[in-house]
């Protein structure tokens, strides 16, 4: 006790000391009150939160479906090229005209092809008289191997010269490759054209193709043969039936597949080339499935992620997604039926804000 008063009696007499250690204790102090008043949790008031609109997520019964618009195209088409020289004797191949298969479209002058053909044809009917005789004479011994075999070589030569000329000759005449439609020609009656020259171009609309390209999540349903139903705006409330044809089996960029359906193109349709048709695929049944609302995605259709909202907080969940329903999405996984997800006000979310719910809706998804 006589230490602590003279402790003080020193204090008092040394105004600075006394500051000295006076103040540290004031600092303690203060910083211990400090830290008292951030323990105390601040009350969140409506307007600090982010108001959003959500959606319940439930199950609803969905068809099986997908649509979508592809292009038409011929069955067939080919260029048509000239496998000749020489001037355009005769043209019958009209645009719009419709051809056989292996009718003549374009004569092409022929007077020196026919007169080597007709001089390799003498040549190999000459060599084929050579041969028989030196054959006969062989067989009896009356001539050497190496005499028949020369003549039997010079059969052979003149065999081959008498078919490429007559080819030749035969290419004076630019033929349909299949029965279609000549929807271009590129040279008139009277021109001069050289070998491979494209001369005209043919179609073969009697069936069409429509391609159409289908994304992954779709594209096992479509298998070669399965029948699709066809509509086009020209023929409004009318439907037509498809085959596919065709099924890529590799992916584009986009991580679509090229699908081809073919369609029985009648004197009632009239589909042409480069019109646009939608096709649907319809599934055998209904089933149940968890959907929801395509708005609440954040991000896009690839990697799925929306907000769900639990307890006054906005929480960011990816989800597997699964077919499209026009508004609607279905959730594989991810998601339970009741979850809240939010379908307006999200850009200002970040996962885990407070969040105000202004207006909740019921998802009844597709049917």
């Amino acid at each position: 006790m006589k230490a602590i008063r003279l402790l003080t009696e020193r204090l008092m007499k040394n105004k600075l000391l006394f500051v000295v250690l006076f103040l540290p204790l004031l600092f303690a102090l203060f910083m211990i009150l400090q830290r008292s008043e951030q323990k105390k949790a601040p009350i969140k008031k409506f307007f600090d939160r982010i108001p959003v609109s959500v959606a319940q997520v439930s199950k609803a019964s969905v068809r099986d479906s997908f649509s979508t618009v592809g292009t038409i195209e011929a069955f067939r088409e080919a260029d048509i090229f000239s496998e000749s020289g020489g001037l355009v004797r005769q043209v019958s191949a009209d645009p719009g005209e419709r051809k056989k298969g292996g009718a003549t479209l374009f004569f092409i002058d022929d007077e020196l092809t026919l007169a080597q053909q007709k001089k390799a044809e003498v040549r190999y009917r000459q060599a084929t008289r050579d041969f028989e005789r030196y054959r006969k004479l062989y067989n009896e011994g009356a001539v050497s191997l190496s005499a028949f075999e020369t003549i039997q070589l010079q059969r052979e030569e003149a065999e081959a010269e008498f078919i490429f000329t007559t080819r030749k000759y035969q290419d004076t005449r630019i033929k349909a490759p299949f029965t279609g439609i000549v929807s271009s020609r590129f040279v008139e009656q009277g021109e001069l054209v050289h070998e491979g020259v494209k001369v005209a171009h043919m179609v073969d609309i009697s069936s069409v193709k429509i391609i159409i390209f289908v994304p992954e999540q779709q594209i096992i349903k479509f298998h070669h043969g399965i029948i699709l139903t066809v509509t086009s705006d020209l023929y409004p409330g009318e439907s037509f039936s498809g085959r596919v044809s065709s099924v890529s089996d590799k992916a584009g960029r986009d991580h679509t597949y090229r699908v081809e359906v073919t369609l029985k193109n009648t004197v009632k349709t009239g589909f042409r080339s480069g019109m646009f048709a939608r096709v649907l695929y319809t599934g055998d049944g209904k089933r149940e499935t968890l959907l929801v609302p395509r708005t609440a995605l954040v991000t896009g259709i690839r990697n799925p992620e929306v907000f769900v909202v639990r307890n006054g907080k906005a929480f960011l969940k990816p989800v597997v997604a699964g077919l499209e329903f026009q508004k609607d999405l279905e959730v594989l996984d991810g998601l339970s039926a009741g979850d809240n997800v939010v379908i307006s006000g999200q850009d200002e979310l970040r996962d885990g804000s407070d969040v105000a719910v202004i207006s909740k809706n019921k998802n009844h998804g597709a049917q």
